[in-house]
């Protein structure tokens, strides 16, 4: 799309307007997504014969061309944006691919943490053990750990 805008804007600054082959390739690269560039094909007439009578003056004739170049040029800067954006997308694709190729499989990682909470719970039994026997050490009076099973037996 680039190259086509690029060529129709040296066709428009030398000759002064599209050939024909060129405004049938405007018009069915961006006939039915951008009216812009439809509108600068119709702005800019086709060739003229050089001893026909037109309606135009010669100085309309260029402002035409001037503000057809100048939806070319809004298009190419929206191509070039859309362009980046692409770039930065499969960039960070890229990134978040090997990211998540960095990661334990599923299976790993339910075993991971399996054992983390079995150590935390070994740790808290830990810490409530030593509690309870440093207060016994002064003199505390300790009633026996309670153990609460919240599971179901059938």
């Amino acid at each position: 799309m680039t190259a086509i805008l690029l060529g129709a804007k040296s066709e428009l600054s030398s000759q002064g307007h599209f050939s024909e082959h060129l405004r049938n390739v405007l018009l069915c690269t961006f006939g039915s997504s951008d009216y812009s560039v439809l509108s600068a094909c119709f702005l800019v007439g086709e060739e003229k014969e050089p001893n026909s009578d037109s309606i135009g003056s010669n100085g309309e004739d260029a402002d035409n061309v001037q503000i057809a170049i100048a939806i070319i040029d809004r298009q190419l800067k929206a191509l070039d944006l859309l362009k980046q954006h692409a770039l930065e997308s499969s960039k960070l694709e890229v990134e978040a691919e090997t990211r998540s190729l960095s990661l334990p499989s599923q299976d790993a990682t339910d075993k991971l943490l399996r054992y983390e909470a079995h150590l935390d719970r070994q740790l808290y039994r830990a810490m409530d053990q030593l509690e309870r026997l440093q207060r016994q050490r002064k003199g505390e009076k300790i009633p026996p750990p309670l153990n609460i099973n919240l599971g179901r037996r059938n």
